[in-house]
């Protein structure tokens, strides 16, 4: 029989082995961008919403309604009331 030396023997694909190296480089960079992905948005949202969870936001909330109602207040205050007078 003849020998056809242009027919593989392996498919194509599995004959390609990669270096160790390729491959832990590839594990470090897909550990890195799991990181990015999934741990570091929720570290940037808890920092970002410090504030929140710390209580400051909730005391400057109060903070604002006193004011607006001390305002309100002395606007009140100066208004003269008006009265029914009903004589029956």
């Amino acid at each position: 029989m003849e020998d056809n030396s242009l027919i593989q023997k392996n498919p194509f694909g599995f004959n390609i082995t990669l270096p160790k190296r390729t491959i832990q480089e590839v594990k470090k960079v897909v550990q890195q961008e799991i990181e990015n992905i999934a741990v570091n948005p929720v570290n940037d949202f808890l920092e970002s919403a410090d504030s929140v969870f710390s209580g400051q936001t909730a005391k400057e909330i109060r903070k604002y309604q006193a004011q607006i109602y001390s305002l309100g207040q002395i606007m009140r205050e100066g208004q003269a009331r008006s009265t029914f007078n009903v004589k029956i």
